[in-house]
Parts: structure tokens; sequence; C-alpha cells
């Protein structure tokens, strides 16, 4: 018996092997067969040991609608950098989520690059280097965790952190990752970058095990992973009108002050946003983030500015932007964010606009709203932040 246990063994095992391949190799083959080129790369996100995800370096295909390219060194940006500074450079990094990333805008029109034309034009000498480090489903830890990886390679004369309400979201990195989570990790990205057909094993998984133990919670993760992979299908640039850089029209500060929306008369000036930031879900993660980066500020070890992308409520009967609470939250985040730090936030400025000229200015914003964006955080770095700062004299 044991001799043909032995024999079974020597003989099945490899065989069984050889067929898994042979499978896996066909498979590889029809995914590869029936791939729309124009969807480009694969591997948009990668596995990461620590943050869970990253996007994956050199991918060159699609995401929400728009074409997208992650460079060398794993950021959106249609050009590729050497890590050491040039001569009169300048480097800002810009963390944040997909409001910062630009989901849904090209990348022309995101507020990085707009910020980066807009300090060109100031100050033409300088090597601007504007590098967007947005990620779509970052919170602010998983912001802190990602600078830590790369900062010191990086070496930034300024670091910027976009804050979004979204980011109070539960979760946080896991910060030491043991060998074997750094090795299992490093086999996903490796297969998530070279297999066209890793998806297609990941859901059809996920299926299974839905079908096993028809989880709630599993079937939500496939409809995730559905959204998600429609998320990066080739498509006509989504709202290909909203991305453009218009001229729009303008409120002076009288016409703002002056301005009551009619159906919020007996408005009394609260916000929401205070006690989720006290207490909320996440918040205490949150809060704790935040910290940090305000230390390693006090430290001098990165200079950090906060920007907070906020926008106030619409008045929809007169196509205007009005307070209704969202200056208040503004303060509060403001508040909690400029407790040593420097901080702006982008609310205030789009009162003087119209939201139907400002396309999603309190999401995933468009066009002239990230210009505004781009405008705000100019001013804010020209007028408080970069003096003293620059290599070379204006």
């Amino acid at each position: 018996m044991g001799g043909r246990l032995r024999k079974l063994l020597v003989l099945g095992v490899p065989a069984v092997l050889v067929s898994a391949f042979l499978a896996a190799a066909m498979i590889e083959v029809w995914v590869r067969a029936g791939w729309d080129e124009s969807r480009g790369t694969p591997g948009f996100y990668v596995s990461d040991a620590v943050l869970g995800q990253r996007l994956g370096a050199g991918y060159d295909g699609w995401f929400a609608g728009v074409p997208v390219r992650i460079n060398d060194l794993g950021f959106r940006d249609t050009r590729d950098y050497v890590l050491a500074k040039p001569p009169g450079g300048f480097r800002i990094l810009v963390l944040g989520d997909s409001v910062t990333f630009g989901h849904g805008a090209t990348y022309e029109t995101t507020y990085p690059y707009l910020l980066e034309q807009r300090l060109r034009v100031w100050r033409p000498e300088v090597d601007w280097q504007i590098w967007n480090l947005g990620v779509p489903g970052y919170n602010t830890a998983d912001e802190l965790a990602y600078l830590h990886e790369v900062g010191e390679r990086f070496d930034p004369d300024l670091v910027i952190v976009g804050f979004f309400s979204n980011d109070l979201a539960p979760g946080a990195p896991n910060r030491s990752p043991g060998t074997a989570r750094r090795v299992a990790s490093g086999i996903r990205r490796a297969l998530q970058r070279n297999l066209y057909s890793y998806e297609f094993y990941r859901r059809a998984w996920l299926t299974l095990q839905w079908r096993i133990s028809a989880s709630e919670a599993d079937r939500q993760f496939l409809e995730r992973l559905a959204d998600a992979d429609r998320e990066l299908q080739p498509t006509a640039v989504a709202d290909a009108a909203d991305q453009s850089i218009t001229e729009v029209e303008y409120f002076d500060e009288q016409a703002v002050r002056g301005f009551t929306c009619p159906k919020w008369k007996s408005f009394d000036g609260s916000g929401g946003l205070r006690s989720r930031l006290t207490d909320g879900p996440g918040a205490a993660g949150w809060r704790a983030a935040v910290s940090e980066f305000q230390q390693l500020h006090r430290d001098g070890r990165y200079r950090i500015v906060f920007f907070a992308n906020m926008a106030p409520v619409i008045c929809d009967s007169e196509d205007r932007f009005h307070d209704a609470g969202s200056m208040a939250d503004d303060d509060a985040v403001r508040e909690v964010l400029g407790q040593g730090t420097p901080v702006v936030s982008s609310a205030r400025a789009f009162l003087h606009y119209r939201p139907s000229q400002m396309p999603a200015a309190a999401g995933h914003s468009l066009g002239n709203a990230n210009r505004v964006k781009a405008d705000v955080l100019f001013d804010f770095l020209r007028d408080g932040v970069l003096p003293g700062h620059l290599a070379v004299a204006p």
C-alpha cells in the first residue's frame, strides 16, 4: 500500500500541477484574446502590505471615464521624474483621496496640475514639481502612512494634505506588517501587474465564497468589485463639457453678503459636521492622524499645509451657493486642522460663483471647480507660506 501511495504521489501530483498550469495558461490566453485594448494595461490598483492597495506604477488606461496614466513613481502624472531635485527646483507633494486624484477629471484639469500652472506663471524661474499623490479610497490615516513610506525618497519642500468629509471613514493601515503579509502582498502585486486574468480569478473565488456562505458582506463586496470594474472601462470622456475651463460669473463681497436663499430664511447658522469630527464613526482615528501630521510639521520634518476641499450648500432656485451651515462646518474643520499648522479651505471662495458653472464643487470636482481650488491654494501659498522658503530670489 505504501509503494502504491508513493507511486500515486510521484505521478499524480506533477500531473495535477501541469494540468493546473495549462488551465491557467488557457484562461490567460482567453482573457487576453477578449481584452479591449482601449482599456490599456491591467493593474490600476496593486497590493500594498501597509496601505492595502496603491496605484500601480506604469498603469496606462482608464478610470472614472477619463484616460489615466500612473507614472513610474506610482502617482498620477503624464510625466516621469528623477528623484533628485533639479537646481532651483521646488517640490510639493499633494496627498489626498479621489477628490485630489481627480475622479472623473482629465489630468490637465485636476487642481494639483492647475496649481502648478499658476505657480509657473508667478515664478517662472523656479522649477516647480507638483506631485499628485491622491489615491481614490484613501483616508487621512492612509495618507499619513503613504507619506511615511515615500517622504524620505521624494524629499518634498512642502506637503499639502487634502481633506474631504469622507476622510472620517473608519480604518487604518497596518503600519507594521509582518514578513508573511509582505511576501503575500508582493506576490499579489506581481500577479496584478502581469496577469490580465487576475481579476477573473479574484471574482470567481469571491463568487464561490458568497454562494457557499450566502454572506451579505460577500455579496456587497462583489457589487463593489463590479462597480470598480466599470470605473476602469473606456468611455467617452466623462461630462466632456464640464471638463472645460471657461469664463464664469463672479459675485463680489457685497453681493455675497447681501444674498439670502428664499427657502433658508430661518436658518440658525449651525452646521452638522462639528459633532462628527469629535465623536462620529472614524473620528478618533482621523484626529490621531491629523495630530501626527501636525507633529511632523512642528518637528520640522515636513512643512505641512492642510487643504479642506469644502463647498457651500446650493440654493437651487437662485443658482447660488449660500451658507446653510456650510461655513460652520468649514470653521469646525479648520479649527481641528489649524492647530499650529497652516490650513486653507475652498468653501468661502465658492460663494462668489454660480453652482451651474462649478461642476461637482462639493464632490469630485471638474473643470472650473478645480480651477477655483487651485486659485485658493495658490493665493494662500503665495501670500503666507512660500515667502522666505524659495531657494531662488524673486
